[in-house]
């Protein structure tokens, strides 16, 4: 148990260092928020996401968010929330995608190890 509850602290820690001004978001709020309203970018690798992903997320690879930050340009005027396996990646691409003037960033706390141990469905 204090080794599980170690991991969640560093990757928190890991997610917060990169990004100071991102906010949290629930998987619960996710789950009540209209998906018409706001972008979930899973920045996993592509096969990490077709193992599964949550619901209503599209798959832009950190490394594609790296080498060129404008990639998610046209979604600037909705919320967006990123994550990725444990939160290290997500903080990369918020860090990112700061830079390149997105100011509407959440994160998913927990990202996707959290979301699979609550047991919340998951597309393919």
């Amino acid at each position: 148990m204090l080794k599980q509850v170690t991991f969640w602290i560093l990757s928190l820690l890991s997610f917060s260092a990169y990004c100071s001004n991102v906010s949290n978001i629930s998987q619960q709020e996710l789950l009540e928020t209209n998906t018409n309203s706001v972008v979930i970018v899973d920045v996993r690798t592509p096969e990490e996401f077709q193992q599964g992903h949550v619901p209503n997320a599209i798959n832009v690879p950190l490394s594609d968010i790296i080498d060129n930050p404008a990639i998610l340009t046209s979604y600037k005027e909705k919320p967006i929330v990123l994550y990725c396996r444990s939160g290290y990646r997500a903080g990369k691409a918020a860090e990112a995608l700061q830079k390149e003037g997105h100011q509407n960033l959440r994160h998913l706390e927990g990202d996707m190890q959290a979301w699979l141990k609550a047991g919340l469905s998951v597309e393919k």
